[in-house]
C-alpha cells in the first residue's frame, strides 16, 4: 500500500491527519535537519497505520509531499 505525506517539520505537537485516499499531513518535533526526524516521523505513522515501523519504506518525493510504501 502506498501513502502519501506532507511532513510540518518543528511543530508544537505530534499530530497525524488523515484525508483519505492514503493521503496525510503530519506534524513532528524534529526539525528537518535533525537526526531522528525520520525516526519519529516512522513511528508515528507506524501507529497510526497499525503496521511495525521496519514495515513502512520512503519511495520518493512528489513536490511537497512524500511517497511512502507498506509492504
Amino acid at each position: 500500500m502506498k501513502f502519501v505525506v506532507q511532513i510540518k517539520f518543528g511543530s508544537i505537537k505530534k499530530k497525524v491527519e488523515s484525508f483519505g485516499s492514503n493521503r496525510y499531513l503530519v506534524y513532528i518535533l524534529s526539525k528537518k535537519e535533525e537526526d531522528g526526524a525520520m525516526t519519529e516521523f516512522i513511528s508515528l505513522m507506524s501507529k497510526e497505520l497499525g503496521t511495525p515501523p521496519s514495515r513502512i519504506h520512503y519511495k520518493y518525493k512528489e513536490g511537497e509531499s512524500y511517497v511512502f510504501e507498506v509492504d
